[in-house]
């Protein structure tokens, strides 16, 4: 039986050697801008099986793809930074820069990233000052055009009240967007959410449902595009 590129990396990260598998993933990314073999290797660096001379590797590939607008170049690279991953130095600024680059080339998720910095506080040990307003923000811009990671941080926040004032109505509608597109936390946090309170939700789940028919045919014109 032969394999592709990424049928070998795969089967390789299943048996551990991951060396091998980045070799073989790094080289069909530059080889042939494969984005499965990159998304391949960014679980890998954030799951720690990379030794720093690869996660440095790597860093360096993404930076350099930047040049040409890839989105998730983008985000990633601003991602090493937040989490200083490899020989990259943590620079919540940096991360910043990248994360806004990264919306402007549609990747929803560098929102939920950029709202957690600024409601959060993240980012406060390296010059960046905490901004709730501008962090929610974000994160509802987000989870309306479609991150589902977005959705369940709102949710989750509306729902606490601890770092924005509690509304629970509001922390409904997003963690229902959330689950509609399959977040299994948010499914799990909405079942204990309906048990809990009482009220009535529906028009809550009449606009998530509204919302989350938007995105999916947003989603489908893009594809077609």
């Amino acid at each position: 039986m032969s394999y592709g590129a990424i049928e070998l990396g795969q089967l390789n990260i299943q048996k551990g050697k991951f060396d091998v598998a980045f070799d073989i993933l790094y080289d069909s990314a530059v080889n042939d801008q494969n984005d499965d073999a990159v998304f391949l290797m960014t679980k890998m660096v954030f799951d720690g099986n990379l030794p720093a001379e690869q996660m440095e590797k790597f860093y360096e590939f993404q930076n350099g793809n930047t040049s040409i607008g890839n989105g998730y170049a983008l985000f990633n690279v601003g991602l090493m930074h937040e989490r200083g991953l490899g020989k990259v130095p943590q620079s919540y600024k940096i991360a910043v820069e990248y994360y806004l680059k990264a919306i402007k080339e549609e990747v929803k998720d560098a929102y939920c990233n950029l709202g957690n910095i600024y409601a959060l506080g993240l980012g406060m040990e390296h010059g960046i000052k905490r901004d709730v307003d501008l962090g929610v923000k974000y994160l509802t811009i987000g989870a309306e055009e479609g991150s589902r990671q977005c959705a369940y941080t709102l949710g989750s926040l509306y729902g606490k009240g601890e770092f924005i004032q509690q509304d629970l109505n509001k922390s409904f509608y997003f963690l229902s967007l959330a689950a509609l597109q399959g977040h299994d936390q948010a499914k799990r946090v909405l079942h204990i959410f309906v048990h809990s309170h009482k009220e009535d939700y529906e028009a809550e789940m009449t606009a998530a449902e509204i919302q989350n028919g938007k995105i999916e045919n947003m989603r489908q014109l893009y594809k077609c595009l």
